[in-house]
This record gives C-alpha cells, structure tokens and sequence, in this order.
C-alpha cells in the first residue's frame, strides 16, 4: 500500500478564489442562521503556500451543533477519515479542488482555525517558518507532515497566549 504525500500545488489565484465563493455559497444556503462559515487554511492568508487545496470552517455555538452538522449531513458528504464526535466533523465538497469543510463547536475544543490564521496573518516570522515547514515536508508522507504541522499550530498558538 503507498503512502499519500504531502505536495505542494500551484492553482491559479483566480480559479482559487472563484471556488472558495461557490463554496462559501452552496454553505451558507444550508447552515442555520447562529452558524457561520469562514475560510481557513493556507488560501485564507496572503503569502502562505499550501497544496492549492481549499479548507472552509463551519461552527455554531455548541446549542446549535447538531442543527448544524444535520444541515451540513444533507448537502455535503463526511469525510470518513476524519474525526467525528460531540464537537467536530469533517466534510468533504465536490469540486475539480480538493475542498473540505471543516464542522466545530464555537469555542470548543477544536476551534482553533481562526486563532492561527490570526498568529499567521500578524507575525510575518511565523508565516515564513510555516511556509518553510510546508517546502520541508513537499513529497514526504502526509500523515508525518499532519503530525509536524499540529505540532508547529500548537507552539505557534502557545506562544499567542503567553504574549497575551
């Protein structure tokens, strides 16, 4: 059995951004009106290189999660690789892109996406050494980038909250 690697894309900016507005779209059209959506991952922070892949976050207050992941059941399929539990699911998003959104609690235990992005977009040292992290793992197995790049989120947000 061959392991998936972890590689680099170059997809076109604008065909980027045209799915992440189909997406966003065909997301909200279901969601229940305490949700919202965002856009995370690497396309959502100018300069940050990724896999020309497209990741969404779709949360609500935990109230309002399992109205949430009904909504998202109906349109969109799971992603059965990923967890599944009280306060998270993944889903996956036809697309020519590798799309998939991902479903947490706000403020639970997996709501960190939007806290990196905001480490991401205002410490360009931080972006720089997680762009170098993402050239550093082009080719190599994906669930051993997976696991360097939870570490890395979780140092990059420590250190958030210790210069808070």
């Amino acid at each position: 059995m061959e392991t998936s690697k972890f590689c680099l894309g170059d997809v076109k900016e604008d065909v980027l951004r045209l799915e992440v507005e189909r997406v966003l779209g065909l997301v909200r059209a279901v969601i229940p009106p305490l949700a919202e959506v965002l856009e995370v991952g690497s396309t959502a922070v100018p300069g940050v290189i990724g896999k020309g892949d497209i990741d969404l976050l779709a949360r609500a207050p935990q109230e309002h999660f399992d109205a949430l992941r009904s909504a998202l059941d109906g349109a969109f399929a799971r992603n059965l690789d990923q967890l599944s539990d009280a306060a998270y699911q993944g889903y996956l998003v036809p697309s020519d892109l590798d799309v998939a959104i991902q479903c947490t609690v706000r403020g639970g235990p997996y709501d960190d996406f939007e806290l990196f992005l905001e480490v991401l977009r205002a410490d360009p040292v931080e972006r720089a050494a997680y762009n170098e992290l993402k050239r550093a793992w082009h080719g190599r197995p994906i669930d051993e980038y997976r696991a360097a790049k939870s570490e890395f989120i979780s140092r990059a947000l420590a250190k958030r909250a210790l210069l808070r």
